[in-house]
């Protein structure tokens, strides 16, 4: 508790040091957004980057400097509020390969190699903590079903000095902040809690596959570019520039493809990307990558800059989407831009991405939120917040969170009193379909199945809730466990035989099944079994009325 107070008194303080400035960055030529540009503040380590429609906000004091870069464009250096609103930097012509003169041919696959083999000597091999602001949202379809932000921070114990092969393997990582809202996705329940590894891992100078391997894997995201160096096709595009340097530019692709045995090939994941390579030291400065997999997509980008003569990430961004064989879409976004970095050995912590427990545990400060840098939110983030919370704010919405989890996670302790809360969250909002039952249930097995499936198909509008009127908790989670009772969603609660809502609710024998409508008001104390295909009739029939 102690050490959660020094650190809200220490951002505190910082907060009334600084302020918030908002900018945008354009193209001058076109006055089109730059997207993902490097906006650093001079003479330290912190920064931020354009989002996708160029906009950014930094904290900074009074008196500031900070110097723009992108990839094909100036470098800029700004030095008052005004002049941040509109940015606008002049492009620099790619030069083509066809026009390149050079002594040598250029070989795309040695300058890769070379970059490889470079790394030690372009990115710190020395501990380090790199601070980052983390952001993650999913949809079904056309509609936004979750959105995660956290401050995560990552001490790298021997800096870039080997490749990994994934993510905690010689690192540390910890979230001191997190904000979330409720997740409404079709698949909620086989969410990984927070996916800090999914989007460090696309970090290209320091995460490989450590052997060659005998196809590409579509959903890792460690890429196997250096170990398959010759299984990979690459075309030298030309040379380009970034912050007063020349970069080369190359393209790359790689088919993975099975034989039909009808003399031709399948092709089943294939990966096409582009390496942005400075001339002089061989530093990888960016790369983007696309991998499909028939219909399913995964986008890959991630930025690199320079502090004190060394280059460190600062903005990663992995898009993926997923069609399922309904032809219904899961599309997700996530982002980890850095907003500084420590050398000090000071810095230094141990810890390892926490699980959906102790998430729960992070405690809430809202004056984080407003006070440091954090990537700008587009249009599009106001749309996730209209989805998820029907305009609620994020900092609403994670409380409740909060809140949800805290009394549906473990059904086996105060469940009685959880189930009021669940009731009274609900009023207004949902349905509530209770399923009273206990053991044996093999007999019912069916309909607890049936109401599984069911959950899916109301799973945003009516919430089925199991309650066991067993006694023996033991017995109660081999059961839930057993008999996967707590997948797809589905909330549990073991109340005993002794409950209260047995006599209100007149259960007198298992399974029962009660409805609840959207007021909170008992709507059937004799409702229908899944299995009964007029339950649905009433289903909608409560769902249609007011």
């Amino acid at each position: 508790m102690i050490r959660w107070l020094i650190f809200y008194l220490a951002i505190s303080t910082s907060a009334i040091c600084q302020q918030m400035a908002e900018g945008l960055i354009v193209d001058s030529q076109t006055g089109e957004p730059v997207p993902f540009a490097s906006i650093a503040l001079v003479g330290t380590s912190k920064g931020t980057s354009s989002n996708q429609y160029g906009q950014f906000s930094i904290a900074v004091k009074d008196s500031f400097a900070l110097m723009v870069t992108c990839i094909g464009y100036e470098s800029k250096t700004i030095q008052s509020l005004d002049a941040l609103k509109r940015i606008q930097l002049n492009p620099m012509a790619t030069q083509l390969n066809t026009i390149v003169v050079s002594d040598k041919p250029i070989h795309p696959q040695k300058i890769i190699r070379k970059a490889f083999t470079s790394i030690h000597e372009n990115y710190s091999t020395k501990p380090f903590l790199q601070q980052f602001f983390y952001r993650h949202y999913c949809k079904d379809d056309s509609v936004y079903g979750r959105l995660i932000e956290a401050s995560v921070d990552v001490w790298k114990n021997k800096g870039y000095r080997s490749l990994q092969s994934f993510a905690g393997e010689r690192e540390e990582i910890r979230i001191t902040q997190l904000r979330r809202s409720m997740d409404k996705t079709r698949m909620a329940q086989g969410h990984e809690p927070i996916a800090i590894s999914d989007i460090l891992e696309t970090d290209l100078a320091g995460y490989q596959a450590p052997e060659k391997s005998e196809r590409m894997l579509f959903y890792t995201r460690i890429s196997n570019l250096k170990a398959d160096l010759e299984s990979y096709t690459f075309t030298f595009k030309g040379i380009t520039s970034y912050d007063g340097q020349e970069v080369y530019e190359i393209n790359y692709s790689y088919r993975d493809t099975v034989p039909t045995g009808t003399g031709t090939y399948r092709v089943r994941t294939q990966a096409n990307g582009s390496l942005f390579i400075t001339t002089d030291t061989y530093a990888f400065i960016k790369r983007d990558e696309v991998k499909t997999y028939g219909q399913n997509t995964l986008r890959t980008s991630t930025f690199y800059r320079k502090y004190n003569n060394q280059y460190y990430p600062y903005h990663f961004v992995l898009d993926g989407k997923s069609q399922a064989a309904d032809n219904s879409t899961h599309i997700f976004h996530i982002e980890l831009m850095s907003v500084e970095i420590k050398t000090n050995e000071t810095a230094k912590f141990t810890g390892k991405i926490p699980g959906r427990e102790e998430l729960l545990t992070i405690p809430y400060d809202s004056v984080f939120w407003t006070s440091n840098t954090i990537l700008k939110t587009t249009p599009l983030e106001d749309d996730i917040i209209r989805d998820l919370g029907g305009g609620t704010s994020l900092n609403k919405q994670f409380y409740r969170y909060r809140q949800y989890e805290m009394n549906t996670r473990d059904g086996g302790l105060n469940a009685e009193e959880k189930f009021h809360w669940l009731q009274e969250d609900s009023r207004g909002n949902r349905i509530l379909y209770l399923i009273f039952w206990s053991d044996p249930i093999k007999s019912y097995l069916r309909e607890l199945e049936l109401s599984k499936q069911l959950q899916q198909q109301y799973r945003n509008s009516i919430m089925f809730v199991f309650l066991s009127i067993d006694d023996d908790e033991i017995q109660w989670q081999k059961t839930v466990q057993q008999y996967n009772l707590f997948s797809d969603g589905i909330i549990n609660y073991r109340i005993g035989s002794k409950s209260s809502l047995l006599k209100s609710l007149r259960v007198k024998e298992t399974p029962s099944f009660v409805i609840y409508n959207r007021n909170g008001e008992v709507f059937d104390l004799k409702a229908k079994r899944p299995s009964d295909p007029l339950l649905q009739q009433d289903l909608h029939a409560l769902l249609e009325s007011k």
